[in-house]
């Protein structure tokens, strides 16, 4: 605080907003969503992009991550465009085992 006044730090970062849908039942309950959030938040590992936020207000379920300009994973295993270049099975089977790491 200088003279009274707060100054606040503002890091102007891109994020990815994801909304849930509600009728699926890990997400239906708070407590269990809320669960659910706990275990997303604590994973690390270099494939899977870090968890910054979520809301759980008036009936919304939303997740608020790290924004990847290179795409989904997703995108990347299944893009049918000449563009994208394909993975080999190879760094397939690597990220596939370095994610269910991330998951134990």
């Amino acid at each position: 605080m200088v003279n009274d006044t707060l100054i606040l730090a503002i890091c102007l970062q891109v994020l990815a907003v994801k909304k849930l849908d509600t009728s699926a039942p890990l997400v239906q309950n708070e407590q269990d969503f809320l669960g659910v959030v706990s275990n997303i938040a604590r994973l690390r590992h270099a494939n899977i992009t870090e968890l910054v936020g979520y809301c759980a207000e008036h009936g919304q379920r939303l997740l608020v991550y790290e924004y990847l300009n290179h795409g989904t994973l997703n995108d990347i295993l299944h893009s049918n465009e000449d563009n994208v270049k394909r993975l080999s099975w190879n760094v397939r089977v690597k990220i596939a085992l370095g994610a269910a790491r991330a998951l134990e």
